[in-house]
């Protein structure tokens, strides 16, 4: 029975993920406005809970302030995007060019008499091509954007009417005070991570801007963008991050000055974000193991390519929080995470016994 059990859990997970590659052109735009109405959620809430004195932005002024400020950046971005992509392929082969000359004067300096024939290397390694891919991407995405907000708009409206289906599948009102506790500390974790996540990606690509400005990188703006963007991906990100624009400013420049001052600044910022900021303010209930980051960029890029890639690992954390709550998948999260600590079901235990010990403080008390 548990081997038929295996067999059938395997075959579901191939027609899942075969449906996702078929079906990729409806649930991306679907995938993508759920992203962007968490987001709006999650910026709607931190909007109304400021308060001046007395007064605060009631919730649906709110969301819609977030909305709107969501959908502004997000056109921004995506013309920042569009106009710099092309800027950047017609000049990449002149940057290319500047690479084999450097390089091939690397051998001379070294002494080597006879140089590798570097034409093809580099036309293997063809950066234009993987500009424009990219650039296709976005211009395929913005051919899904009516649809994208119509998801969008629904997905929004879809939300008050949640807590009534909670309820109606729920009957019993203690588990339907447990079930929505519990939902609510899945919800915190993952605000949590997207909202450090952002924060942090955006302080990223600030500072990055700022040194690349600062030293003459050409296309500053475009590369802090997409340094923002690389940033949700651990580790693999920021090595990419870090090296096309070090590799632009040494093939830019006639000296090597503003590549090293380039790379190591960089460098400097992704370190300190990533290795020590980030996680101290997450935890590591978050982490994600480096191999699982791998598997889910290889297998979410073959699936949705660029955007997969981009969505992939939060995806990935989203499931393992979700699944740390619960006793029978919590083996999931565990085998997700970096170092087998994970958070979810421990709290909530803790959360259930200190609320226990309060009930039994107050007897204790009506008793005297």
């Amino acid at each position: 029975m548990k081997l038929l059990r295996v067999a059938m859990a395997m075959i579901i997970v191939f027609l899942v993920f075969h449906l996702l590659y078929v079906g990729q052109s409806l649930l991306l735009p679907l995938v993508i406005a759920g992203a962007v109405a968490y987001l709006i959620s999650i910026f709607g809430r931190t909007i109304s809970s400021v308060r001046i004195g007395k007064w605060s932005i009631p919730h649906p002024l709110a969301v819609v302030l977030a909305l709107a400020v969501i959908l502004l950046s997000l056109s921004f971005v995506v013309q920042l995007i569009t106009v710099n992509i092309g800027k950047v392929v017609n000049a990449a082969p002149g940057y290319q060019q500047n690479l084999e000359v450097l390089i091939n004067k690397g051998y001379t300096f070294f002494g080597v008499e006879q140089a590798p024939n570097l034409k093809e290397f580099l036309g293997q390694f063809d950066v234009r091509k993987y500009l424009q891919s990219f650039g296709g991407t976005v211009r395929a995405l913005l051919s899904s954007t009516g649809i994208i907000i119509v998801y969008l708009v629904f997905l929004l409206l879809e939300q008050r009417t949640f807590p009534g289906k909670i309820r109606s599948l729920v009957t019993d009102p203690d588990r339907q005070d447990d079930t929505f506790a519990i939902m609510e500390k899945i919800r915190d974790d993952i605000r949590l991570y997207i909202g450090i996540k952002v924060l942090t990606s955006a302080a990223t690509g600030l500072l990055s801007y700022l040194v690349l400005h600062f030293v003459g990188v050409s296309f500053a703006s475009f590369w802090a963008v997409l340094i923002f963007l690389l940033n949700f991906i651990p580790t693999i990100g920021s090595i990419i991050a870090t090296a096309f624009p070090s590799l632009l400013a040494l093939v830019q420049f006639e000296t090597m000055g503003p590549f090293i001052v380039t790379a190591s600044v960089l460098t400097t910022i992704q370190f300190c974000v990533g290795s020590l900021i980030e996680p101290k303010l997450m935890g590591n209930r978050l982490n994600l193991s480096p191999i699982i980051i791998l598997v889910s960029l290889g297998l979410w890029g073959s699936i949705w390519g660029i955007p997969g890639m981009f969505l992939c690992v939060p995806i990935t954390v989203i499931i393992m929080i979700v699944c740390s709550y619960f006793p029978e998948t919590r083996f999931v999260a565990i085998l997700l995470s970096g170092n087998g600590k994970v958070g979810g079901l421990n709290r909530q235990i803790s959360d259930l016994s200190d609320h226990q010990s309060g009930e039994e403080r107050e007897l204790d008390l009506a008793k005297e």
